[in-house]
This record gives structure tokens, sequence and C-alpha cells, in this order.
């Protein structure tokens, strides 16, 4: 965890006024309590409001009166940082009743299994990929355990999400669901249904899986058997929807928008809704396959907007009417850019942590050869293999903590939206670009005005100073 110099400055003023006999504990409890906060918010630094949030976590009630009056004689409004550390308390718990993999500072891997597949999408991934030698479990047992560990070492877990290809074709994917199960990992499966019986739906829920991804493009059985190329596709996913909800199973719909199923993201929300699963859309990602037939499956820059007003306007409205922590975070997650401009900081704690892209800070992706994407989605960009690295080295590579701490190039440097947007997509401006920290071609926002910012970092110091 990185501290920048003005917010160390501003911990050894807050800590110097600390008793002496108090000051050494106080000091590492507050340094671990800052942090800790940083990564609810999948932060890679502390921020001001990390510090004083969790400096008011810290501190009994009966001492609270006291660290008021020190704050207030330099100049610091306590109030707020009262309200935000409760605000923080009160949506952490909420995540971890729905989930522990939800919670903030859960690191969430995609595992390329495989790359065969019973389906042939026309914006998969893997298709186009040959269908290379599969690692065995005893060797994705070794990363995930190296993976955990370092992790741990951190304050943090990781979620393993089972992946393709089509992972339920590997006979013995149920050796991994079980020992991620026996060691009380997250975990998480990501399939099409066609293979998801109720032997496999029994096992994900006797092991307590965290959640299933089960990929739903279209309520037409014509349309989603076009889209995911197989004529059952739509029936597969239905079955697969309806054994998960039997044996208790957290479902989450993956809608890959796109062309042919643009038209139809109402319909699947009131379907979703319907079945008690939570939606998770994405558009599309212009990379593999989805690369080679985007004159037929593509979205237009104003396709993508229109796909942003539609998953975001409706976030940002439950929010104001205070229902936000009833929101799961997939509602919030995705890789368009965000443009939303929080007015308080209740707002600002229910999306922070997910918006915008989360490569390196939340999500990245093991290949079926060990190589390491940034994002869960694959790059060309490769960020070392776990086969001959470990993820503690990975993680203090130059690229990994550019990508985390979003030093995006292009008009997304100076860019007011940045810090909550983390430049959009980056495995799309990847392949239109060719360079992984280059500005989002498909972005619609001007840098051409400005909006009410709180006082900065910086500005604080100096007037303590």
């Amino acid at each position: 965890m990185e501290w920048k110099e003005e917010i160390e400055n501003l911990y050894e003023i807050i800590t110097d006024q600390t008793p002496e006999a108090f000051r050494s504990s106080v000091k590492t409890m507050l340094r671990e309590a800052s942090e800790k906060t940083a990564r609810l918010r999948n932060s890679g630094f502390v921020s001001r409001d990390d510090l004083l949030s969790a400096l008011f976590e810290i501190t009994p009630e009966a001492f609270q009166p006291t660290v008021v009056e020190d704050l207030k004689k330099i100049g610091i409004d306590t109030n707020r940082y009262i309200k935000l550390s409760e605000i923080r308390k009160k949506y952490s718990r909420t995540w971890d009743e729905i989930s522990g993999a939800f919670l903030p500072g859960v690191y969430h891997f995609t595992i390329y299994l495989t790359d065969r597949c019973n389906q042939n999408c026309l914006h998969c991934a893997a298709a186009v990929m040959e269908k290379r030698p599969e690692l065995p479990p005893e060797t994705w047992i070794e990363i995930i355990e190296d993976l955990e560990q370092s992790l741990r070492k951190r304050g943090r877990r990781g979620c393993y999400i089972w992946f393709g290809g089509e992972p339920t074709i590997r006979k013995d994917l149920k050796d991994l669901i079980k020992y991620c199960g026996e060691k009380g990992y997250y975990q998480a499966l990501a399939t099409n249904g066609i293979l998801f019986n109720e032997e496999l739906a029994k096992l994900c829920a006797d092991v307590k899986m965290s959640h299933v991804f089960i990929s739903y493009d279209s309520t037409d059985p014509k349309r989603a058997a076009k889209i995911r190329g197989h004529p059952k596709a739509q029936e597969a996913a239905e079955k697969a929807i309806n054994l998960a909800s039997k044996y208790g199973l957290f479902i989450i719909g993956n809608v890959t928008a796109q062309k042919e199923n643009f038209d139809e993201l109402e319909t699947l929300q009131k379907y979703f809704e319907s079945k008690g699963v939570i939606p998770f859309y994405r558009p599309l990602i212009k990379q593999r396959s989805a690369d080679l037939n985007w004159e037929e499956i593509g979205l237009t820059i104003d396709e993508y907007r229109q796909f942003y007003d539609f998953k975001y306007k409706n976030i940002i409205e439950t929010i104001r009417k205070g229902e936000a922590t009833s929101l799961n975070k997939f509602y919030t997650w995705d890789m368009v850019p965000f443009m939303e401009c929080p007015i308080n900081d209740e707002e600002r704690t229910a999306i922070e942590w997910g918006t915008g892209c989360q490569a390196c800070r939340s999500i990245s992706g093991i290949d079926t050869n060990g190589d390491v994407f940034p994002c869960d989605y694959p790059s060309e960009l490769i960020l070392g293999n776990i086969l001959e690295q470990s993820w503690d080295e990975i993680m203090e590579t130059e690229m990994f903590k550019a990508i985390r701490d979003r030093k995006i190039k292009g008009k997304c440097a100076t860019c007011h939206h940045l810090d909550m947007c983390g430049g959009g997509c980056r495995v799309h401006a990847e392949n239109e670009t060719g360079d992984f920290l280059a500005a989002l071609p498909f972005c619609w926002h001007q840098n051409d005005h400005k909006h009410e910012k709180k006082i900065t970092e910086k500005k604080v110091i100096e007037l303590l100073e």
C-alpha cells in the first residue's frame, strides 16, 4: 500500500497530537486501519478520506470528543469523517451479508481452464485460439495457493472464477471446486449451461460456492442460437438458471450487449427480475472473435452511450432513494467510461470501489498457459507468467502499478472523471491503439467543462502548514 507524501505528512500531524505514552500503538493502528479502508475502495494508495475515517473507526467513543477538538485546531471538518466512518461500516456489513466474495478488497481471478467449448459465440475470446494443452488440477491448486497466500499477506482474499472456453467440459473441474470448498476459498463458475446438471448444481451448493454466472444473451431462442452458435443456447441457459435456483445458488445472468440483442436489454432486465437473477450487462469488447465479427455485431459510440444511460441511470436513482446498500456489485461494475459525479459521501461509498476499469485493482485473468492478463478479459499485454513468477512479484511490477493507479494517457490523463472512471475498457483501448494505457477512442466525453471539486489533499496540507 502506498502513501503519498502529503498524506504521510497529515498522518504525522495527527499522531503527533496523541499523548506520547500511546503514540506508538496509535500510529500502528491508524496505519493499518487506513490501509484496510483504502483496500475497501480497491485502491493501491491511502487517501485523506481513508486516513480520517479510519481515525474515527479506531478511536473509542469516550475519546472521540478529544480527537474532534484536536482536529478542529488544524481545520478539519470532523463531522463529515465521523459520518463517513459509519457509512463505510454500513456498506461493509451489507456486502458481507450478500456474499463475502463481493466485499471490496476481494480480488477476482478469471481462471481460463480450457480453450474448448461446446458453443461458438460470435463474440468469444477463446474461439480463435488453438486448443492448447491444459494445466492439470494439481498445477492449478499450486497457482491458487500462491494467489491466495500472497493476497492474505496484504489483508485481501481471492475469488476464483472457473472459466474457459466452457469450464464444465473439463471432467476434473469438480476436483478444483471441491478443493476450494474444503479450503473455504471464494469461488464462482461461469457457464453457458449446457453441461450444468443436477449433480454439478448440488456440488456448487454443497461447497457454498459464492455465485454462478450463466450466459443468457436473449429470451428469443432463434436470436440466442445466432449469438451463441448453438441451436439450444437459450434452452440450456434457462435450464441452468432453474437448477441453480433450485439449489439456492446466487445467480448472475451474464449478458454481452451487442448489435444483435441491443434492443432487448429492457426485456432481459424484466426476465431476470422474474427469476430472482442479478443481471450483469457487459458491452461488447473489441477483441479476438468480436474484433473479427465487429462489422456484424459491434456497437457504435452512440450505442455505447445508450448502454451507459440504460445501466447507470437506474443505479444512481436507486442510490439517491437511499437504497444503495441493496445494490450488488455487478450493477455498478463495468468497463464503459463512467461520468457520474457523486454528490455526497454515501453516493461515493456506494460506487467508488467498483466503477470504471478494475484491471489490477480487483480483477485479473490467468490464461490456460499461466500468462497473467491485467483484466479478466484476454489482452495482448501480459504482466508475467504465474508458472514462472509469484503473484507478489507480478503485483510489484511497474506496469501492474501503472494500470492499478490508472496512469492513462491522452485526453483521459486530464479528465476530471479519471479517478472513478479509469479510462473505460483497457482491452478495448489496446485493440484500437496498441497501447493498454491509451485513452479509449469509444469515449464520448469532452473535457470542456468542470465540476465543483472538494478541497484537495495537497491544499489541505498547505493550509495546515
